[in-house]
């Protein structure tokens, strides 16, 4: 597609993008952005395609949850080892700031604590701090996570366990992991955790579309119209401006054009409309290889859903996974 190629034209601005430019593309998204909802907006559907196996692991099992906002969960089971699984959860998170990723990492430490406290849960559990891991395994950069290693006693075993939490791509992804003490240490489950996450991580796709997708419009600019003021940026072709790149649009003299595609990209990134993980709707659909499995999520807003996208919607869900 035209926009796709855009970013390897040669262009000149004739407008620095500094500070102020950016801040004035994106002041006017802003308000508008706050009134769609998360679910059935902001995210209309989501698509996730997982390996089948990871190393030595076999994805044994698939579970979509009642409420649209919980995901789904892939079970992966060790060769030969009906005993040892790892879940893994994913959950629509939306735009979260450094900040705000702190803060759901800690709530969900919380939520497994809570599982301690609860009866008939977890016996005498011992549960460490969240520690930061990264995973560079992916092209287009490394997904940061936290983890943290936990001991507990369930039906009479101790267990050393393991949780991980990532964001990608508008999603959390959440791995938990449990072992037999006498099997393993609470340090090398967390490891081993760590290390099937990271290669989970390289080759997993989760794409979504919705009004995360939010190009900004491109006007035809009528020949011998005099040149628009108040740009933020340029595009020339061929010596001669031919796009502009405004607070809310792209006036460009062919619409069609690279140059007009390489600035509305431009002003999507400026204005905070090109994010991660989201696509136009016509580029969502690919072939699936055969080692991999597709999950589609098709989300209606709740009647609850917060107007911010940047909001985390869910509620305190505890799992024992």
């Amino acid at each position: 597609m035209a926009w796709a190629l855009a970013w390897s034209i040669a262009w000149t601005p004739a407008v620095a993008l500094g500070a102020d430019a950016a801040d004035a593309v994106a002041s006017a998204d802003t308000a508008q952005a706050r009134t769609v909802p998360l679910l059935g907006g902001y995210l209309r559907e989501t698509r996730v395609v997982y390996p089948l196996r990871v190393g030595k692991w076999q994805a044994v099992d698939e579970h979509r949850y009642d409420r649209q906002e919980f995901g789904v969960s892939v079970r992966y089971a060790l060769s030969a080892r009906s005993d040892r699984w790892i879940d893994v959860y994913f959950y629509p998170a939306g735009v979260l700031s450094p900040d705000e990723f702190e803060r759901v990492a800690g709530e969900e430490r919380e939520a497994l604590a809570e599982v301690g406290r609860q009866p008939g849960g977890y016996e005498d559990m011992d549960m460490g701090e969240l520690r930061s891991f990264a995973s560079a395994r992916r092209k287009d950069g490394a997904v940061s996570g936290r983890s943290l290693d936990l001991a507990y006693t369930s039906q009479g075993e101790r267990k050393s366990s393991a949780m991980t939490l990532q964001l990608d791509r508008m999603y959390l992804v959440k791995g938990r992991y449990s072992v037999p003490a006498k099997a393993a240490t609470r340090a090398q489950a967390r490891a081993a955790l760590e290390d099937f996450v990271s290669d989970l991580s390289g080759r997993l796709t989760v794409a979504s579309t919705g009004r995360c997708w939010d190009p900004l419009p491109i006007e035809k600019l009528e020949a011998g119209a005099p040149t628009p003021s108040g740009a933020v940026s340029t595009v020339s072709k061929n010596g001669v401006d031919s796009a502009y790149l405004m607070r809310d649009r792209v006036l460009a003299r062919e619409p069609q054009s690279d140059e007009a595609q390489a600035l509305m990209m431009i002003g999507m990134g400026l204005g905070k409309r090109l994010q991660a993980g989201c696509e136009p709707p016509e580029e969502i659909e690919q072939v699936v290889p055969k080692d991999m499995r597709e999950i589609r999520l098709e989300y209606g807003a709740p009647s609850d859903a917060p107007a911010d996208p940047s909001r985390l919607l869910r509620s305190n869900k505890i799992d024992v996974g």
